[in-house]
């Protein structure tokens, strides 16, 4: 026998040994499985995305609630599951004809979307044998193409009726990693299938169960460990830390992929300089064919893509990017991909298919005085602040239109016309719109104030005009300076810091557990104030770095450059350790 048919031999041995072992953790058809086993190096590839493998665990969780204790053998399978076809993009559901109705319907309601439609799991579309079910935040599910009347039957049932949560239904869901286990045992439920009884309301398998017949085919080939460096607002050195992210990375003898999702080059040290090419190829081009773009740096140990974005950061380009991060070409050549997801690139997909998540957080809020002036109203102080929230409505409900603007500058200047000028109140830059619009309040403002409100509508410009020269009205009420409790110092703390990072998290999807994100904080401050500020995100449930970044700024000198790259290498050596090993 020649060397090419010894090695032919030995893959299609290998390739019918994991297929077999496929089928006995999915029970799929022989052809789909060899199929599959052939096209991944996986035999039973994990959920790609967070929206799929959310989409599992509802599945899962409305299955255990429908079926609850029952014999797979009366049900023609555990949950009256036939076969299931795990991929990376998707899970392909088969249910016996006796159960098929009751399956789908658990389907549907597994995605439910609101609380008074029937399902938000639309039919995405119908091509080949499949029919494809899109969730509403992403995850795909595939139904046999006999699955058809029994989708009708369910949604012509599940319509109008009021659609509860059914991951609020397990235990499981609140326990530690059990979302994370629950996609597992969904991908792997022909292992149940002997069991006398199945009941997965209250806990889910161990380990040692999931790892089956042949847990030495289960083992994950290595692949690029995936760190997305993302942000919902500019300006808080994402491309920054993503370059000196890789390139430190590949100065510790990593093989790194730094991934450019936005138009624009990079912004730094070490990248600056560096030639972009000018036509960016699509991130649907890349997925496929990312060996004819991949491109090396010269001179700094690793290579870069960059993909253009037409905006879009949904489900369908999260399924691309995790296409591409799990292409064999990238296995073959990288240990370690960077992705740089400014707002302007892929955030929300790049933060759902990493393995470790870094947002950048310049703008860090400082610790409230332990001080405070607070101010006690006096009765006609209290008519003013209502003047003033009445009257930010009323501004915000201004005219839109040109034509409304016109209009409303006409009214403007007959009440001029019939109410005369005060000159004094109309030196306030905005006296004259302020003049009207208290002419509008004034009965809603009789009715709710009565006899203090002649007086307060009289003085109100008076004090807006005082209160404009930084003189205090001591009509609206006193001034009065306390010292904060440790609890109330405590609240404000975490209020600052709520605001503050919800600017940065903002639209970006925040697992649980090791996918949690990381934020960096790249600002320098006094370690007492850096650790309350810890204290402070650790209750809100944030995470902050070890490492603080230096602000580069204007200073790009060696000296700062310098501090910099240090800065960059010791959080790699944080992030390498966040890594699956």
């Amino acid at each position: 026998m020649s060397l090419a048919e010894t090695e032919y031999a030995v893959a299609t041995t290998g390739n019918q040994r994991r297929t077999r072992a496929r089928r006995l953790y999915t029970g799929e058809p022989h052809a789909l499985a060899l199929d599959e086993v052939r096209r991944h190096r996986d035999v039973l590839p994990a959920a790609s995305t967070d929206g799929q493998r959310d989409l599992e665990v509802r599945v899962l969780a409305a299955l255990a609630g429908e079926f609850g204790v029952h014999s797979p053998q009366d049900q023609g399978g555990p949950f009256g599951l036939v076969w299931v076809g795990p991929r990376e993009d998707s899970l392909i559901v088969a249910a016996a004809a006796a159960q098929r109705e009751r399956v789908v319907r658990c389907l549907l309601r597994a995605a439910a979307a609101d609380s008074h439609g029937a399902s938000g799991c639309e039919q995405h579309k119908t091509t080949g044998q499949w029919i494809a079910l899109a969730g509403p935040a992403g995850g795909t599910l595939l139904l046999p193409r006999d699955h058809g009347p029994a989708l009708l039957s369910a949604r012509a049932d599940l319509s109008g009726r009021p659609a509860n949560d059914p991951a609020q239904e397990v235990f499981w869901v609140r326990t530690p990693g059990g979302r994370e286990r629950a996609s597992t045992v969904l991908r792997r439920i022909r292992l149940f299938a002997d069991h006398d009884t199945v009941d997965f309301r209250t806990a889910l398998p161990e380990d040692a169960e999931l790892a089956g017949p042949h847990p030495e085919l289960l083992t994950r080939p290595r692949r690029p460990r995936v760190i997305a460096v993302v942000n919902s607002k500019g300006g808080h050195g994402c491309s920054s830390l993503a370059a000196g992210l890789a390139q430190a990375l590949s100065g510790q003898g990593h093989r790194v992929l730094y991934l450019l999702t936005a138009r624009g080059g990079p912004g730094g040290p070490g990248l600056q300089g560096h030639q972009w090419p000018e036509a960016d190829p699509g991130l649907a081009a890349v997925s496929q064919e990312p060996d004819r773009h991949v491109l090396p740096v010269p001179g700094l140990g690793h290579a870069f893509v960059r993909c253009s974005t037409l905006g879009a950061d949904g489900p369908d380009e999260a399924r691309q990017l995790a296409l591409l991060l799990r292409h064999p070409a990238l296995d073959r050549a990288f240990s370690h991909v960077v992705i740089d997801a400014s707002p302007t690139g892929l955030p929300r997909a790049a933060a759902s298919t990493a393995d470790l998540t870094l947002v950048p957080w310049r703008h860090m809020p400082r610790p409230p005085g332990r001080d405070v002036t607070e101010v006690h109203l006096t009765p006609q102080g209290e008519v003013w602040a209502w003047l003033e929230g009445a009257y930010r409505d009323f501004e915000n409900s201004g005219p839109a239109e040109l034509e409304d603007y016109a209009a409303y500058e006409e009214r403007l200047d007959q009440f001029v016309r019939d109410h005369g000028a005060q000159a004094a109140d109309d030196e306030l830059e905005d006296g004259l719109v302020r003049r009207l619009f208290l002419h509008d309040t004034d009965e809603a403002g009789r009715q709710r104030w009565g006899t203090q409100w002649d007086q307060a509508r009289d003085g109100w410009i008076a004090h807006l005009r005082r209160k404009q020269a930084a003189g205090w009205d001591e009509a609206a009420g006193a001034r009065v300076t306390r010292t904060l409790s440790d609890q109330e110092w405590e609240t404000a703390l975490r209020s600052r810091v709520a605001e503050a990072s919800d600017e940065v998290l903002w639209d970006l999807p925040i697992a649980t557990g090791r996918r949690r994100p990381w934020l960096v904080p790249t600002t320098r401050m006094p370690a007492d104030v850096l650790g309350a500020l810890r204290r402070a995100s650790a209750a809100r449930g944030l995470r902050l770095s070890s490492t603080v970044l230096p602000d580069l700024g204007n200073a790009v000198g060696p000296a700062s450059r310098a501090r910099w790259e240090g800065a960059a290498r010791q959080l790699a050596d944080e992030a390498h350790m966040q890594l699956p090993q």
